[in-house]
């Protein structure tokens, strides 16, 4: 009786330990098996931004290359042209140059950096690569537009001094098919004395080693760059053209050294200059220097004459 009294005691006693011990066992298992979803699910995390970087990255590099390709067959299409002005085709034939230069430096951002293509950037590389890859679309539109619209000019100069001449021709005996003439030879004189320009490009440089070398920061700026061409024209007469250049920091001050007197901030400028224009094709270059440090940011310049704009263009520094 005594043993059986022993063993009814320790029945629940056991049964309850087992119970305790069944439910340890199941708290265990919902707890590793949460914690392996959570690190599984973490896991497709990892593999699906991976993914998407590489996907951004290989949509990037198509961009690149249809972008670059759709400038080529854009510039290649002007080169075609018979009566293609012999500067015009200079240029154009540059900038063939420069998109292969530009493309490879994109595809390096895109890729990291490295250039081996292996891996791809990270967010804020593939960003600037897509900044590079919209600013180089921008501008090298505005390029071929304006090549296109100096040859059109070109062309229509050419009619009209071919219909001048038949007209010359056709009333040589008639005096007052004489004057006719001759007052529109003086309007298109008029006309073609109004100077034209093309290929305004500023550069943020720095000499190093004795050499001039482009650079985008705005710490290592020493001076810009100013270039452009004056367009020829075969009915201009020699004579001086005063230029006013404009160069407009990012929060839109005109970068001035010498404007104290100036009372209208309309007549404040970078550079002044008088260039003597004989109707001939001539490329000129400016420099602007200033001891203050360059400011992070967007740029714009104007080139002016006699008031007008002739050209704009802009550049970044960072």
């Amino acid at each position: 009786m005594s043993q059986n009294s022993s063993r009814n005691r320790s029945l629940p006693l056991f049964i309850t330990l087992f119970i305790l011990s069944l439910i340890l066992n199941v708290f265990l298992f919902v707890k590793y098996a949460k914690n392996g979803a959570k690190i599984q699910e973490q896991n497709k995390e990892l593999t699906a931004a991976y993914k998407l970087a590489k996907l951004e990255a290989d949509s990037l590099q198509n961009e690149l290359d249809f972008t670059i390709q759709q400038l080529q067959d854009k510039i290649n299409e002007n080169l075609a042209q018979e009566d293609l002005k012999e500067n015009i085709r200079q240029q154009l034939e540059a900038k063939q140059a420069e998109l292969y230069t530009a493309k490879r430096k994109i595809s390096r951002l895109i890729a990291g950096g490295s250039g081996s293509g292996s891996s791809s950037g990270g967010p804020r590389t593939l960003a600037a690569a897509k900044n590079e890859i919209n600013s180089l679309k921008k501008k090298n539109e505005e390029f071929i537009k304006k090549a296109e619209d100096a040859q059109l000019e070109y062309e229509r100069t050419n009619e009209e001094l071919k219909y001048a001449s038949g007209k010359a021709k056709q009333y040589k005996i008639v005096n007052d098919s004489l004057v006719e003439v001759t007052d529109y030879l003086n309007k298109k004189l008029e006309t073609a004395s109004t100077l034209r320009i093309a290929g305004l490009n500023v550069s943020p440089i720095r000499e190093r080693k004795g050499a001039q070398e482009r650079t985008d920061k705005a710490s290592k700026v020493e001076r810009l760059k100013i270039s452009f061409s004056m367009l020829a024209s075969e009915l201009t007469i020699k004579e001086n053209k005063d230029l006013t250049i404009r160069i407009i920091a990012p929060n839109g001050v005109v970068l001035s050294k010498d404007t104290e007197k100036l009372m209208d901030k309309e007549d404040v400028f970078s550079l002044q200059n008088t260039v003597t224009y004989d109707g001939t094709e001539k490329g000129v270059t400016y420099y602007y220097d200033q001891e203050e440090e360059y400011e992070s940011g967007n740029y714009k310049v104007e080139l002016l004459s006699d008031g007008n704009i002739l050209d704009r263009s802009s550049f970044s520094l960072r």
